[in-house]
């Protein structure tokens, strides 16, 4: 292999990036001058002609599905995601006891978000896209990953909500705290009498976290999907009624509003469905994260986003909460 030169992007002085360029560029047999961190475990590195998101992934095994779930999306004609860079088709990156990914970079464009019904709209067809595609390779994915389970996992963020609710007294009021739990009682209790509606026979694989930042516009305007930590085996109503959790603030909490979406709207009439929507999954998801990582004083910003979503959306929810009860 000749030998590979290089203008490392080094102001903080670290020496580690330096080894992580001068891996990849081992690695790749490409010549990477410099990198910029992201975030924890994320960076963009530039070669002469191109740019990579690097990305640090718990096993080898998480990867491995990521690579072979992109790769078989575009040999099946789904060209809307991000390819990983050839290299990990030979080899696996490992350094320094770590494993990586080189993704190829997407240039963004417009910010998207879940505020109009046409982002909407746009991000619901290209999951139904990726729904469709992933059923017809589906079979290969059966000993890697494992079915999804929407009972167990809100079973396990109630437990975990419940175990937080001595530090919650302090940031959360008694009747607001009752309330919240008693939808999540519920919706669980009413879900496990139709637990073979979630856990049934899986159709497809599924994205996971439907998050809005989790699709991406480029400069030319075209929608991708990116993001597949959370891929398991299960049916597209998983994911949609994920993204009816994501978007219903947007609606002000709206059930004809909601309703009126494709795909969503061929749940109307399923009662295990319209009882899940009664879960409080984004409180319980918040608060839990926010008493797991705070070691210091909490962030008043941070706080008041909290407090936000406990309280200035309540009235709306429960209204549409009592909605679902009525029409159930």
């Amino acid at each position: 292999m000749k030998k590979m030169g290089m203008m490392i992007n080094n102001n903080n002085g670290d020496e580690f990036e330096n080894r992580l360029l001068l891996y990849l560029s081992s690695f790749t047999e490409e010549r990477f001058r410099h990198l910029k961190k992201v975030k924890n475990g994320v960076w963009i590195c530039y070669t002469d002609k191109k740019a990579w998101v690097l990305k640090n992934f718990s096993s080898n095994k998480h990867i491995e599905n990521q690579i072979k779930l992109t790769d078989d999306l575009f040999q099946h004609g789904f060209s809307s995601t991000y390819k990983f860079h050839p290299k990990h088709l030979e080899k696996n990156c490992f350094f320094e006891n770590n494993t990586y990914g080189l993704i190829e970079y997407i240039e963004k464009g417009k910010v998207f978000t879940y505020q109009t019904n046409s982002e909407r709209r746009k991000a619901l067809h290209l999951l139904d896209r990726f729904h469709e595609t992933t059923s017809n390779f589906i079979g290969t994915f059966k000993s890697t990953l494992q079915e999804f389970n929407q009972l167990k996992k809100w079973e396990i963020r109630s437990n975990e909500f419940i175990t937080n609710i001595p530090l919650l007294k302090k940031f959360i009021q008694p009747y607001y705290l009752d309330v919240y739990l008693e939808w999540a009682k519920c919706s669980l209790q009413n879900m496990k009498k139709n637990e073979a509606y979630f856990y049934n026979k899986p159709t497809c694989i599924i994205h996971g976290d439907v998050a809005h930042h989790n699709f991406l516009l480029n400069k030319r305007n075209k929608l991708f999907l990116i993001d597949f930590d959370l891929i398991s085996l299960g049916t597209p109503k998983l994911d949609y009624l994920q993204f009816a959790n994501r978007i219903l603030p947007y609606l002000s909490w709206s059930m004809d509003q909601l309703f009126e979406h494709p795909f969503i709207i061929e749940y109307l009439m399923d009662k295990p469905f319209l009882f899940a929507l009664i879960y409080p999954s984004d409180i319980f998801r918040e608060w839990n994260r926010f008493i797991k990582t705070q070691k210091s004083k909490p962030k008043a910003s941070l706080l008041k986003h909290l407090e936000d979503l406990t309280y200035m959306q309540f009235s709306q929810r429960n209204k549409f909460i009592n909605e679902i009860i009525r029409s159930i």
